[in-house]
């Protein structure tokens, strides 16, 4: 019976062959100034539109084959540009990165003032563990273009992670004075929690621990993983997070885990009644509750909260929220009505 509630709770869609190329767009060519929209009716944009078809299909030596012809070419200044970015992208995509950022390079003495060559160039160096570049490279995207704004401030905590790893504070925390954040986001809380620790600053980076999860309830294990490293996760503390935040899913398993360990099942059965009237979607917390009732010989009631469950299934209105962009909708399309990506939106459900 568990099993095949595990089975409900877990069902996913099998992602087709249609489903994935109906995904498929020229990469971020929308970032690129100046570049026409994609017309098959011409010839360069047809062969670069078959390249990258080739490449989603794996094929990457005839993608790049029919790219590096194209280079030969007497091309428009906008159809050089579109040439080079994506034979940049097809050899990243083939793993070969040093060719990728020679394309990145050569595209670069030709179009400085075009943001995308210096983006990909540091997701490159970002990948290869050259944070310090990947943030020259962005801040030069940045001073062309602002969209890529946050993906330097999330490369620039990361940077700042790295450097407390190696023990380089004074590094780490010039970088997170300087930045200048619109929005609080939560990596910026988990990397000034983990330096305040650090240093020795326990209260306050407990503090900032808990501002994070605050912020966001669905990423709270990092933070938890910063405070048992630099304190200790006990069943007390972990209560006194509960307090100070509340219950969560992820706060609300590692307590349950910890009153198995400790043999309190009345505890137990009281957290695990509470989780499962608070998140009653939750696979795990539902497995939980019904082992844990199962366990103590309430079989009874693991039968009646299996078919109470399936009836809350059946009444759920189901929504479809697209993967990209957040939006709801009550009704199916192959398209996100607001960011238009395909096969975006999934199934959630709302009571």
């Amino acid at each position: 019976m568990i099993d095949y509630l595990r089975k409900i709770l877990h069902k996913k869609e099998k992602t087709t062959i249609v489903g994935y190329l109906k995904k498929l767009s020229i990469n971020r060519h929308d970032l690129i100034e100046q570049v026409p929209d994609i017309d098959v009716d011409s010839p360069v944009n047809a062969y670069v539109t078959l390249a990258m078809l080739l490449k989603e299909k794996g094929e990457f030596y005839k993608s790049l084959k029919i790219l590096e012809k194209l280079k030969k070419e007497n091309l428009s200044e906008s159809e050089k540009k579109l040439v080079y970015l994506n034979l940049a992208l097809v050899y990243k995509s083939a793993g070969f990165l040093d060719r990728a950022e020679e394309a990145l390079k050569e595209g670069i003495s030709l179009f400085p003032s075009e943001s995308f060559f210096y983006y990909e160039l540091a997701q490159i160096k970002k990948s290869s563990g050259k944070l310090e570049e990947a943030v020259e490279f962005l801040e030069k995207a940045v001073s062309l273009k602002k969209e890529f704004e946050d993906e330097l401030i999330h490369t620039k905590l990361y940077l700042a992670d790295s450097y407390i790893e190696r023990g380089r504070t004074d590094k780490a925390f010039k970088i997170v004075r300087k930045l200048n954040l619109k929005v609080p986001i939560p990596l910026f809380y988990y990397v000034l929690s983990k330096l305040y620790y650090f240093v020795g600053e326990t209260e306050k980076g407990y503090r900032k621990a808990l501002q994070g999860m605050k912020l966001s309830p669905k990423h709270q294990a990092p933070f938890l993983k910063v405070i048992e490293e630099f304190e200790s996760l006990s069943e007390d503390k972990l209560r006194e997070i509960i307090k100070e935040i509340g219950l969560s899913p992820v706060t609300g398993k590692i307590l349950v885990e910890k009153l198995k360990i400790s043999g309190d099942k009345k505890q137990l059965l009281t957290l695990l009644q509470e989780l499962n009237a608070k998140f009653p979607l939750d696979p795990e917390i539902k497995e939980l509750f019904l082992k844990t009732l199962w366990e103590i010989g309430k079989r009874k009631q693991v039968v009646e909260e299996i078919e109470k469950f399936l009836l809350t299934l059946k009444k759920e209105k189901k929504i479809f929220k697209c993967e990209n962009c957040g939006y709801e909708t009550d009704t199916f399309d192959w398209i996100c009505p607001r960011c238009r990506h395909w096969e975006t939106l999934g199934i959630s459900c709302e009571g």
